[in-house]
Order: C-alpha cells, then structure tokens, then sequence
C-alpha cells in the first residue's frame, strides 16, 4: 500500500513545531512525512538582534536539525524549494521534484523593500541568522575602518524602523557598542546612532505608554529619534528622508532595514490565492478551495474579530502549528472534529538590551523595566518548551554551558 505522503516546508517556528508534533504521533508506514527546509538548522528569530552584535553567536542560536528530528520517523531534505504545483501536488526544489498528498506550507518571511530605491543594494538586515551574523561582522569592518580615519566627523549608524524588531536591536546596540568602540580603539561619542520611523510613535504596534518609555530609555543612551519621517531612497554615504513635507539628506556609514517584512516569494509565484506572500487562510488553516493544504507561521493570513489581521511573531506561528497538526491528524485518521484557530494571547514583550524591556500581559497589564526583562528570558525558553518540549529547553542549556566554556 502506498504510504500518504506528506510534506512540510520550512523549518522556522511553525514547521518545526509541526515537525516535532507529527513525530510524537503513531502513524506507522501508512503515512510518510517529508520535512523541506533551506538549512540544515533551525534557528531562533526571537534572538537575530542579540546575534546581530555579537551577543550571541551562531551556534548559541541555532539548532542541528538532524539531531531534533527523529529521522526514522521524518525525512529530511535540505533544500530550497522553487516552486509549489498545486495542480500536480507537487513541490520543486532546487535540487528535486517532491510529491504530497497534504501540504503544510511554513516558509517565512523575507525583506519588504517597499520599492525604496537603493534599499536592496545598501541595506543590512536580521531577517535571518545568516543576515544577523552578517550585519554584526560590517559593524566591526566599518569601526575598524573608522579608527583608521582622523575621525573628526561622527560615524552614523541608522535604523530603519522604530518597531519590534528595530527597538530591541537599539537595545542590543547601545549596550555593545561602547565595548566594540574600545575594542578598536574609539571614542564611543564619536558614534552617532539614529532610528527613522514612519509612525509618529515607537513601537507603534504596542501602547502609546510604553512606546514612549522604550524612547526614552533609549533617548538616555543617546538614541536620536526621526519619527512621522519618510525614507525616500538611500544610497551608500547617505539617506533621503521627508519630514512634515521638508526633505534633506544625512549621512549614512552604516544602514539597518527593520521597518518591513512580506511573506515568502514562493507563495505569489503559486496559483494559491495572495497577496504580500501572504495567504487569507480558512479557520482550520487550509487554503480555499485547497482543503488538503494547511498554510501556518508567517505566510498564514488570519484576522482577529474585528477584522485586522494579527501580526506575525513567534508565539501566533506556534499556536497555528499545534492546531494545523489537530486538523491534519483528523483528516488522516478520519475521526474528530476540525478545530478551528482561535488565538490565545500570552503577552509580548520587546528588550531594551539585557536588563531592561517593556510589555503588555496576556491579562492587559503594561510592564515595564527589571520586571518586564526578566519575563521576556522565561518566554524565551516557554517558546522552547511550547516547540520541542523540555528535551529542546534541555539541549539549549547545555549549549549554552558549552559554548560559555
């Protein structure tokens, strides 16, 4: 009897924690799980800004993905996938061509340029850990370069976006800094560190109290802060930016995009119905018209009640995991009730470095400070738990151990 094949592509949040959740189940030889992914590792985007300045290194952030997964159990296939023929329920990869008969679609986001000129060619990122790990070797390459100068002009390093992911890389970046500047022999007073964000707000996706506290926090480290500020284009010595209908130029040594992300490329160039990368799922997670493909983590569309779309993060692409898993296990054993996805909220919290962040409960109550730090490295590892259980919690603190060595 030919086996169902089923396949899962990406191992981010989402595919993994689909992953490790059909490997606990016994489905025997009648059913063949395949998992696609472009690394032989996972790696943790809750942790790329800590990455991206050298805080973390490579190994402290990623996961081997052959020693998670039971591979008796799920096939494993590093590869990147091309293209996804839902006519022919096949999947294409650089490498090969994949048949499946259930489909769980978990590939991630990538850099949303908004067609601002000169973004892609000059800008760095912390999309990925290869990115991250970029971005923290041209920082070096670039104070290095600045200490072979007279330095008698300031060094401008710039955020792009004051949201989630730009405030907690601030964080990181004011904390680390003035060590990398005495490494090289700098004047930490010499580096000027600026964010540009188009909302009138940091952290406008959070409560107008704590974005403000997160800028003032950073303001005392000497962020300076261009809010209600367009960038209109950059190239590699500066940036063009409008505020209040006034444009200007300033200078740029070293240009971070944090401001925008759109789902993978592969999911427009599908026949599945998107848009941004991004697919307006049905409540048990299946594409319309296409019930035997669950779409999860990034890419997976779904609104709250009063319409708006929930933002991607780790926590929500985990929860649509788990109920993906619920719903395709019903369809393979045929018995049960389709779930349909109801999120939970559990909190967010953004650091502002290693001692300091700011919140929102799951019961409402803003955070702030010591508190709200401590809190977000306990939902680091409740990300780990809620993903491998506490097997994976147990592999990081022994990586942890090793790599402090």
């Amino acid at each position: 009897m030919t086996p169902i094949k089923v396949i899962i592509l990406g191992a981010g949040y989402a595919g993994l924690t689909a992953s490790l959740q059909l490997q606990k189940q016994r489905l025997g030889d009648q059913v063949e799980i395949t998992l696609i992914n472009k690394n032989t590792y996972h790696y943790q985007t809750i942790w790329l800004h800590r990455n991206a300045v050298g805080v973390n290194s490579r190994e402290a952030s990623a996961f081997n993905l052959r020693k998670l997964l039971d591979l008796k159990r799920i096939n494993f296939v590093n590869d990147c996938v091309t293209a996804i023929d839902s006519d022919q329920q096949m999947i294409k990869t650089t490498n090969g061509e994949y048949q499946y008969d259930y489909l769980i679609v978990g590939l991630g986001s990538e850099i949303d340029s908004f067609q601002i000129p000169g973004l892609k060619e000059h800008a760095y990122s912390i999309t990925t850990l290869s990115q991250s790990s970029r971005l923290f070797e041209q920082i070096l390459t670039t104070l290095n370069q600045y200490s072979q100068t007279n330095m008698n002009k300031p060094l401008h390093l710039v955020i792009g976006g004051g949201g989630f992911t730009g405030v907690e890389l601030l964080g990181e970046l004011t904390e680390q800094l003035p060590k990398l500047c005495r490494q090289v022999g700098i004047d930490e007073q010499k580096i000027k560190l600026m964010s540009i964000e188009y909302e009138p707000t940091v952290l406008p996706e959070f409560d107008l109290e704590l974005g403000e506290y997160a800028m003032q926090q950073l303001e005392k480290r000497h962020v300076e802060f261009y809010l209600g500020t367009k960038i209109k284009s950059l190239s590699q010595t500066s940036i063009k930016i409008e505020q209040s209908g006034l444009v200007e130029d300033i200078p740029v040594d070293l240009f971070v995009w944090t401001a925008g992300v759109k789902g993978h490329h592969v999911i427009d160039q599908s026949d599945f119905p998107s848009e941004l990368g991004r697919i307006e799922v049905g409540a048990d997670l299946t594409v319309p018209g296409h019930p035997n493909v669950f779409v999860i983590g990034d890419v997976a569309l779904i609104r709250d009640q009063e319409g708006t779309p929930y933002l991607p993060n780790a926590d929500i692409a985990i929860q649509k995991a788990r109920t993906a898993v619920h719903n395709l296990l019903v369809k393979l054993n045929q018995k049960g009730q389709l779930k349909p996805f109801v999120f939970k909220n559990r909190g967010t919290i953004a650091s502002i470095g290693a001692q300091d962040a700011i919140g929102m409960t799951r019961k409402g109550k803003k955070i702030f400070g010591r508190s709200a730090s401590i809190l977000k490295k306990i939902s680091d590892y409740v990300f780990l738990l809620q993903i491998g259980g506490l097997s994976l919690i147990w592999l990081q603190l022994n990586k942890k151990k090793s790599v402090n060595k």
